[in-house]
């Protein structure tokens, strides 16, 4: 009996390629869940969570890859060059039903794309989120791995000596969503929740001062009782910013520990990753998809620092943007999402602020 032919219709998602699109680097086998400018803005990594763990370095000048790097240790979650620009940090995490959880922080030399260490602990731990301070001298990596004795699942907060390669203090971590030091490398800021009887139980941005290691008052969320997936620092450390899954971004004033302003993403859509401008003065907001619905065409949106009103709204990518980054000189924002490509948009001439999304 031959069997019929059926033709099954392929939905093709379009997005209106924005103005400022000047650059599509393609080449990752997966999403890409994070972007990172050296600070000379001559290279920008891109890591992509594979099953072989895929990071690729890619020469602004020609922009095209210059690079891949691979590794076993795990999925990569967390991307960070040095200070000086000659390594690259990346933190790994790879689950282990019998052992617990495993990884590592690995080191990279940017000219040769070698491993050139690995952070590890005795026994090693998963790393599911990293953050290095600006100094480049203590770098935080949320850690999750098995107690070996009563067999029980642990989640810590580690200060590593980079100098030393070392682990230092550690900080409470419950469940770590993402961290982000202050300009000046003093403070930590890290957004974390509990669970009790199997619900969220509390929902708060902690704040560290590094050289005590003393926990100040946790900042407020007023918008809801959703976990922040995100935070950046002004350039001048005024402001912390966070967002949710559900479109809210809030803007803190360090000084006070008061939220200034609540910025609200159109459709709730969730916010991935935030990112500030070096003048300060622009917040890129990387959407990913509303509630409720899958596979939107990405967007980023920017907004005014200062006014909290929308500048423009960016548009291009066919699937959730996980991540943004600024150039060092301002020019540049390079963007990576789930439809496999990193995408930089020419931000020198943005619009007056506005109520209105411009761009679309």
């Amino acid at each position: 009996m031959k069997l019929a032919a059926v033709e099954v219709p392929v939905h093709v998602i379009e997005a209106v390629e924005s103005p400022q699109l000047v650059a599509t680097l393609k080449g990752h086998e997966e999403g890409v869940w994070q972007v990172a400018w050296s600070p000379d803005g001559k290279t920008l990594a891109s890591l992509s969570t594979t099953t072989n763990q895929e990071i690729k370095l890619w020469d602004m000048a020609e922009r095209k890859e210059r690079a891949t790097l691979r590794s076993d240790l795990g999925d990569g979650y967390g991307l960070s060059f040095t200070p000086e620009g000659k390594t690259l940090v990346v933190g790994h995490y790879k689950p282990d039903d019998k052992n617990g959880p495993t990884g590592g922080i690995s080191l990279w030399d940017v000219a040769t794309g070698q491993r050139t260490a690995l952070l590890q602990h005795a026994r090693p731990r998963g790393v599911a989120r990293l953050a290095l301070s600006p100094d480049g001298k203590t770098l935080a990596a949320s850690e999750c791995w098995r107690e070996e004795a009563k067999g029980e699942f642990k989640r810590g907060l580690t200060l590593w000596d980079m100098a030393s390669g070392k682990p230092g203090r550690s900080l409470p971590a419950e469940y770590t969503t993402t961290m982000a030091f202050s300009p000046d490398g003093k403070m930590l800021a890290r957004a974390a929740y509990a669970i009790k009887d199997n619900r969220l139980d509390v929902v708060e941005v902690r704040y560290h001062e590094l050289a005590t290691g003393k926990e100040l008052p946790a900042l407020p969320n007023t918008a809801s009782k959703n976990p922040i997936n995100t935070l950046a620092f002004s350039t001048d450390g005024r402001t912390l910013a966070g967002a949710d899954n559900q479109g809210n971004i809030l803007l803190w004033d360090t000084a006070s520990a008061k939220v200034r302003a609540t910025l609200k993403q159109e459709d709730q859509r969730g916010v991935s990753a935030l990112a500030f401008s070096p003048d300060g003065k622009t917040l890129a907001a990387a959407g990913s998809n509303a509630p409720g619905r899958d596979h939107q065409p990405g967007l980023i949106v920017l907004w005014d620092a200062v006014s909290g009103q929308k500048r423009l709204t960016l548009t291009g990518h066919t699937n959730a943007v996980m991540s943004v980054a600024f150039s060092p000189d301002g020019k540049l924002l390079a963007s990576g999402a789930r439809d496999r490509t990193v995408r930089l948009w020419d931000v020198t001439a943005l619009p007056a602020a506005s109520t209105a999304s411009g761009g679309r």
